[in-house]
């Protein structure tokens, strides 16, 4: 029975030793800052680029540049030629707006951040397994339904909340300002 006991912790010792030593190399390539190379095709299988450069179309700036401003304009007291007129001078300066931004550079500057940011965060493995996924049938399903998600995502965002934040924040802006004019004019006075 002891011999039994002594083989058994031997057989387990060296398992533990074997485990531990087929470990490592796995320890190592887990701590593996991933490479730009992987990333990169990180950023190709999850159609980043493609949805970058659709949520950073013109047209598509026009139209979050627009409903921020029609957010935040109130136009409920026109009628509906006026309220026409008014969205077309919108629509007029937001393309204006979206026109001054160099959107290649922009979206260079953006995966370069990415790349940054998940160097630091995700090892080597981590990269190749998301890789893996979003290189599959599944995966890709999952990529091609995110613009829609975000969209509908956004839209009820801008139509829900930001008009409630917006009020809010006018209100308590008109609220505070007195009060803060006083207190600097007393700090000021001293």
């Amino acid at each position: 029975m002891k011999s039994l006991l002594r083989n058994s912790a031997v057989a387990l010792s060296l398992t533990v030793s074997a485990m531990t030593v087929m470990a490592v190399p796995t320890l190592s390539a887990q701590a593996a800052v991933p490479t730009e190379a992987s990333l990169l095709k990180l950023i190709k299988v999850t159609k980043v680029v493609e949805m970058m450069d659709d949520m950073t179309s013109e047209s598509r700036v026009t139209e979050q540049v627009m409903q921020g401003l029609l957010a935040a304009m109130p136009k409920d007291d026109l009628n509906e030629s006026q309220r026409q007129q008014f969205d077309n001078i919108v629509n007029k300066y937001s393309k204006e707006i979206a026109s001054s931004f160099d959107m290649q550079s922009f979206n260079q500057q953006i995966m370069g951040f990415y790349i940054d940011s998940a160097k630091q965060h995700f090892n080597q493995q981590e990269v190749d397994a998301q890789i893996t996924f979003y290189s599959s049938a599944i995966g890709q399903s999952i990529i091609n339904k995110q613009p829609a998600i975000m969209e509908d995502y956004l839209a009820k965002v801008t139509s829900q909340v930001m008009p409630t934040i917006m009020k809010t924040s006018i209100q308590k802006t008109q609220d505070i300002m007195p009060r803060m004019a006083a207190d600097i004019k007393a700090l000021t006075a001293k």
